[in-house]
């Protein structure tokens, strides 16, 4: 079956089915609107009321994603733009809180807005090679909302917060160091291979006392995603209006060229 710009496929697995989503983003870097966000979270939804963990991946050659799409946001008018950046925001904490196990198979440069949804996810396995994975806005001018801070402090080593915050791009092999990834694999064939694996050692739990047991572990994040998202939401009317926005996204709209 299939939605849109994010293709779904099931396998049935011993322990359980398995959902395929794969991000179809804008060429050349697999990019993405407003309205794919949303699209995306309601594959998500549909996708795990189906199966009983779900494995992202990417249709693009070299790229997993690098996020919002800049033309959309150079063309957009100050209010949509704002609306953009709010659903950004609103998107890291709806992953967060998903309640079946994904995995995100990161198959190429996982940056910006990219590397949020990767963040999301209950692991992330990367393919070797010229990717890079990073949280890039600030590189392009533009402030990191609170709430991808938290995700940050709960998955990588603490020393690493201030080198991802200051928009540093990471190898494979770096990021698998500072705890960002959970492995790197040589080819796509042992890349899925390891996800599947993983996703199979999830799977062969009492999902009746994993899946409460997940929600528990994730409970302090949602509660300090809660408590800032707030603030994130009302600091982008303010953002947006920024001279530094504008050269931001005239920045992230070249490099998606």
């Amino acid at each position: 079956m299939s939605t849109g710009a994010f293709p779904v496929t099931i396998e049935e697995r011993k322990r359980g089915k398995v959902a395929f989503i794969t991000l179809n983003g804008l060429a050349p870097n697999n990019t993405l609107t407003r309205a794919m966000l949303l699209e995306f979270i309601d594959t998500m939804k549909d996708a795990g009321s189906k199966a009983d963990g779900i494995i992202v991946t990417s249709g693009h050659e070299k790229f997993f994603s690098n996020g919002l799409d800049g033309k959309t946001l150079l063309d957009a008018d100050p209010k949509e733009r704002a609306e953009i950046v709010k659903e950004m925001t609103r998107f890291f904490g709806k992953l967060v809180a998903f309640e079946k196990p994904w995995i995100a198979e990161l198959t190429g440069y996982t940056m910006a807005g990219g590397a949020v949804l990767a963040l999301a996810a209950d692991y992330r396995y990367m393919l070797a090679g010229g990717g890079r994975i990073g949280f890039s806005e600030l590189a392009v001018g533009l402030p990191l909302p609170l709430v991808y801070t938290h995700g940050m402090h709960r998955v990588v080593q603490p020393a690493a917060v201030r080198s991802l915050v200051e928009g540093n791009a990471f190898k494979p092999d770096e990021a698998l160091a500072i705890g960002l990834i959970d492995g790197v694999e040589e080819s796509r064939e042992a890349l899925r291979s390891a996800c599947l694996k993983r996703m199979d050692g999830i799977l062969r739990i009492d999902q009746e006392a994993f899946l409460p047991t997940r929600k528990l572990y994730r409970s302090a994040l949602m509660r300090e995603i809660e408590r800032d998202e707030p603030i994130d939401i009302e600091n982008a009317d303010w953002i947006v209006k920024q001279p530094v926005f504008e050269r931001a996204i005239n920045n992230i709209a070249g490099k998606n060229r």
